[in-house]
């Protein structure tokens, strides 16, 4: 009997060992599945715009829904909204495929974090963020660029369906569906539609209220495993709707919102180690024109400023109104850089004519600017900065763009924003 014990003691060890290194083996596979699966996800993510779906060994619909993907979950982190539109031609001479002039004309009016991707062989997918009430404009832009540089194209013939995350849904099947509506809904006299946003009641939002982390974990999920994902909601979604954050008259960000977008925009600079300037842009005569012209005048030389702005500047630098006769402008840009880009936008306002009724205006711009890393570390630094630049040149009649030099503009009182505060961004 006293034989039979370490027998049975020998097969136990014999078993366990052999559970072990079942048990690592087992792991062992499964780390190295998600590895590849991981270097595979970033594979596709950094070839999909510049190789045919083929040659990568994947699908149209497999691109779009890894880009998809990278997209919820990178809104979802930051607590952002973005669109996905579907931009549509009936014109069989046009080919859509990466590379082809049509979508590359796409790319071209698009900012430069924007995706496009196939959705099939008559319609591109465009994913750009943006806030809701921003998205047709932007896409109506973007649509008569790709238009102009289409010569097969007929003015206004494209036609776009948007769905917008996360009013219209949380994953990325939600947000092609409300796409698909979209575009069956346009027509000639409608060519761009984005379906109402339906706002759940207070009682619903508070039921459905989740973490970011879960809101992340679901969309990856859902467009990379394929997996189904509950109709949940933000909370905070009501709300960013409601507050519009674009000035009505100048078309650029309201004073109020101007910290919120640029602080974010810093830090997303900061964070690639890219730099930055921030112009502090003064309209001179303003008073001379309200005196003699009226304050409708006034307004009608604003508007025309803020249009030579957009329409020269890159599409994802943010422009704002500061104060009531000014604006802020946060640029990727070097100093060199910078100062090439005040010299150009002070020398079209001077060069253009405004017209207010029947009069034709002229005035000019006064510059102050101020770069990440040289002069400040976040945006209150930097717009301290620039605004004694602008406020030094104002003091002694100084018409013309400047960049900040402690020794001479530090001698101006500092006069710090209410809206951008003393933090890092």
């Amino acid at each position: 009997m006293s034989l039979l014990f370490p027998t049975i003691a020998a097969q136990f060890d014999f078993f366990s060992g052999t559970l072990g290194v079942l048990a690592s083996v087992v792991v062992s596979f499964i780390a190295i599945t998600m590895v590849a699966s991981y270097y595979r996800f970033q594979h596709i993510v950094q070839q999909a715009e510049s190789s045919q779906p083929d040659e990568m060994g994947a699908s149209a619909d497999d691109i779009l829904r890894v880009q998809l993907a990278r997209y919820l979950a990178g809104c979802a982190r930051r607590g952002t909204s973005f669109a996905v539109s579907l931009i549509h031609t009936d014109n069989p001479a046009v080919e859509v495929r990466i590379g082809a002039s049509f979508v590359e004309a796409i790319k071209l009016a698009a900012r430069c974090g924007d995706v496009v991707c196939i959705f099939d062989g008559r319609t591109a997918a465009l994913l750009t963020e943006a806030e809701p009430e921003d998205t047709a404009g932007i896409l109506r832009r973007i649509l008569g660029s790709a238009e102009s540089a289409s010569p097969e194209l007929e003015q206004g013939s494209l036609r776009a369906g948007i769905a917008s995350y996360p009013g219209h849904g949380l994953s990325g099947r939600e947000l092609l569906q409300v796409a698909q509506n979209g575009l069956g809904q346009t027509d000639e006299a409608s060519p761009v539609v984005m379906p109402e946003i339906v706002d759940f009641d207070d009682e619903d939002e508070e039921g459905a209220e989740e973490s970011v982390a879960a809101v992340v974990e679901s969309a990856l999920a859902e467009e990379v495993a394929e997996g189904e994902s509950g109709p949940k909601v933000s909370k905070g979604w009501k709300e960013r709707r409601k507050n519009v954050m674009l000035d009505e008259l100048t078309g650029v960000l309201k004073p109020s919102a101007v910290s919120a977008y640029m602080q974010r925009m810093m830090s997303e600079m900061r964070r690639k180690k890219q730099h930055v300037a921030l112009f502090c842009i003064g309209v001179n005569n303003i008073e001379h024109i309200i005196r003699i012209h009226g304050e409708d005048a006034a307004n009608d030389v604003l508007v025309g400023i803020s249009k030579i702005m957009q329409e020269n500047l890159r599409a994802d630098d943010l422009i704002g109104r500061h104060e009531k006769y000014a604006f802020l402008v946060l640029a990727q840009a070097s100093l060199s850089e910078a100062e090439i880009v005040g010299k150009r936008i002070s020398t079209l306002v001077q060069q253009s004519e405004f017209v207010a009724g029947a009069k034709r205006l002229k005035t000019t711009i006064t510059l102050g600017v101020a770069t990440y890393p040289e002069h400040g570390r976040n945006l209150h630094q930097l717009y301290t900065a620039g605004q004694k630049v602008l406020d030094y040149s104002r003091a002694n009649d100084i018409r013309a763009y400047a960049v900040y030099d402690p020794q001479l503009h530090d001698k101006v009182e500092s006069k710090p924003m209410k809206n951008i505060k003393s933090v890092q961004a």
